[in-house]
């Protein structure tokens, strides 16, 4: 083993560890904060629990409970004794089929002196309405109270009624608690807590189990009058308590209902183990997590150790191909700078300096100021030839200023036969890019190919345009072609294709050739 082998496996096994120690610590200090929210947590989804339970129980109720302000409400439209049995009758018929089973009906009777004395009703001198009184039945007393029977404790509500003929009438019904509590347990079938109700001696009218019911909550052990004193409707706070039904410790809230007319309290008590388990099994699952993030963190850096691993042996090998990537290096420098001795080759054609010469030559005896113009200017442009830019590109606008100067040469040798327009603004363009010599070498192409003539001259349009330059000349090509080895496009293919510019195009069409040169954008 090397030494730098040696090194790579202290340094992955010290990390592998740390890593470890830091996951360990990490869940264990995790765990401690998830621990001291757990009763925070409990706490929480017990109140929820107890409002749901206690919105459901106190609205079914109240519900139940309203039926004796309807009956009332009954009675004072009533006229007759006949006519309110009716009514009562019919208004019993219309109710949900869930309260045919629940409620025993207690139809309009009239009552004798012993019964009214043993409902402790007592008459007052204005009980007996006047004629002027529009309502046939007064209300003497309501009655809402648990009492017991031969079937068990019944909740009963009660009306007794006076009529102007000092006959006494009762009415209402009757829910025992058994009913009462079947009822319930089907309506709230599915929750994890548990209610009971009570009044204020302690009686237990609602229960989940149904022995308790009739019985005093006081002796359950978990409650006390103490309890029910100094709370409110408004207020609500929790216990952690003994259930005696459950025989566990549940958090148990405790508050008055709402009715109307019975004052009685209820008692919500949730397992305080459900909560537990909630929170232990999120801390479960944050071992599991922080258990696989340790593994998946080990196997990446096992990766990740092979891998330099890799790249260290690698790195002789890479060494010694250094020196065959700098050979290759110059080796395509020599060829760029042979491609670029080649196109200098091209471009400085010696048949268009011999013509060139001959022009002026011929315009010395003519014009001795046109032929200076004419030297200084045919200088000028082979200077610019032999002093290629290093990149091969060029801005546009020293490609027209030579392109200017080529044209002023050749029109002096075609004498009006050469047309050559540039139209657009060149403002906007003079500082993009296109290939060195581009626009030269696509006029020399289109003189060198097609006739000239006064009668047919050769039509050359340049155009400048935001996303490049069209070139097109009337194609008119002459009858014995000179030889082309087509290097001037093919030169302008190579630099595009270097510069990865895809959208350079030359094609002949409708009589006319045409040539786009796209610019080319400098990083």
């Amino acid at each position: 083993m090397s030494v730098m082998s040696f090194f790579y496996k202290i340094k992955f096994t010290t990390l592998v560890l740390v890593m470890v120690v830091v996951t360990v610590l990490s869940t264990f200090a995790l765990s401690y904060l998830i621990t001291d929210e757990i009763n925070v947590v409990s706490e929480d989804i017990a109140k929820r629990n107890f409002r749901e339970k206690y919105d459901g129980i106190n609205s079914e109720l109240k519900q139940l409970e309203s039926f004796l302000d309807q009956i009332e409400t009954i009675s004072e439209r009533a006229g007759s004794i006949n006519e309110l049995q009716k009514d009562f009758e019919r208004y019993i018929s219309f109710l949900p089929e869930a309260y045919k089973g629940l409620i025993t009906w207690e139809y309009p009777h009239l009552v004798s002196s012993s019964e009214i004395a043993q409902a402790g009703i007592h008459f007052k001198n204005d009980t007996i309405l006047e004629k002027t009184t529009p309502r046939f039945f007064t209300v003497l007393k309501k009655q809402s109270e648990i009492s017991p029977s031969a079937i068990g404790h019944v909740w009963r509500n009660k009306l007794i009624l006076g009529t102007p003929d000092n006959k006494t009438l009762a009415l209402g019904y009757g829910i025992t608690l058994s009913n009462l509590q079947k009822y319930f347990a089907n309506v709230d079938s599915k929750s994890v807590n548990y209610a009971y109700v009570f009044n204020k001696d302690g009686l237990c009218i609602l229960h989940p189990d149904e022995t308790l019911l009739g019985e005093n909550v006081f002796s359950f052990k978990s409650i006390t009058p103490k309890d029910t004193i100094g709370i409110s409707k408004f207020s609500e706070k929790a216990t952690v308590v003994q259930s005696e039904y459950l025989q566990l410790d549940v958090i148990r809230y405790l508050k008055p209902l709402t009715l109307k007319n019975a004052p009685w309290y209820i008692s919500v008590s949730t397992p305080k183990s459900i909560s537990e388990e909630n929170v232990t099994r999120i801390r479960e699952y944050t071992f599991i997590i922080y258990g696989i993030s340790t593994v998946l963190l080990i196997f990446v850096v096992y990766f990740f150790n092979q891998r330099m691993k890799k790249q260290f042996i690698e790195k002789e090998r890479l060494l010694k191909e250094k020196n065959s990537l700098i050979l290759q290096n110059e080796i395509s420098e020599k060829e760029s700078s042979f491609l670029q001795l080649q196109q200098l080759k091209e471009q400085i054609n010696p048949h268009f300096l011999f013509n060139a010469l001959n022009s002026l030559y011929m315009l010395i005896d003519v014009n001795q100021e046109k032929s200076k113009v004419f030297a200084l200017k045919l200088s000028k442009l082979y200077r610019y030839f032999i002093t290629p830019p290093k990149n091969n590109i060029t801005i546009v606008e020293k490609e027209l200023a030579l392109l200017n100067e080529y044209i002023y040469l050749q029109d002096t040798r075609f004498n009006g036969s050469l047309l050559v327009s540039i139209i657009g603004d060149k403002e906007k363009v003079k500082n993009q890019y296109i290939p060195f010599l581009a626009l030269q070498t696509l006029v020399e192409n289109a003189i060198k190919h097609n006739t000239a003539t006064k009668s047919k001259p050769l039509s050359i349009t340049v155009s400048l345009t935001e996303k490049g330059i069209e070139v097109k000349n009337s194609y008119q090509p002459i009858t014995t072609a000179p030889e082309s080895h087509y290097f001037g496009i093919d030169y302008l293919k190579h630099t595009y294709a270097f510069y990865n510019v895809d959208n350079f195009e030359n094609y002949q069409k409708n009589g006319e050739y045409f040539c786009f040169l796209p610019f080319i954008v400098v990083v």
